[in-house]
């Protein structure tokens, strides 16, 4: 297995809740083929990281949004004290709240838009076609991994 490729700026935060999972000391919430899609570090404000496939095969990816800064003028990251929101025209692919200094609420996650059917809802964590539903997943360096036909 090769080592996650992280920002040096990037601290997970100790736990993270999204649909009805609970990740504690978990570095990633998934891998695409070996890629990153997303990170959301600790901070005052949440911190993120988003990259997306930049070709159908998925073999090149693109940072859109590095620590809360978009590279893209359609992609609007909204950063207030303990939220962050990221914003597409076709609306909110990412909204966080940070509970205290440790722990992480994802309230929406949808990266759909982006091609990649990686999305949550109150219930479950949905990636390719997979559900995750009331799981922990402790000390791991990434929940889920998927390979892609590239």
């Amino acid at each position: 297995m090769t080592p996650l490729d992280l920002p040096s700026q990037y601290e997970p935060f100790t736990r993270v809740r999204i649909g009805s999972n609970m990740l504690e000391n978990v570095k990633a919430l998934a891998t695409v083929g070996g890629n990153v899609p997303l990170l959301i570090g600790n901070g005052a404000t949440p911190r993120v990281w988003l990259s997306i496939p930049a070709d159908r095969t998925g073999s090149r990816w693109y940072p859109l949004v590095k620590d809360n800064f978009s590279s893209h003028p359609d992609v609007k990251v909204e950063a207030f004290p303990k939220r962050i929101v990221v914003r597409t025209p076709q609306g909110v692919v990412l909204s966080a709240l940070r509970g205290n200094e440790t722990v992480l609420n994802v309230q929406k996650l949808d990266l759909r838009p982006f091609g990649l059917n990686i999305y949550s809802d109150e219930s479950a964590l949905y990636v390719m076609g997979n559900t995750l539903a009331k799981n922990q997943f402790r000390n791991v360096s990434v929940v889920i991994g998927v390979e892609t036909g590239a």
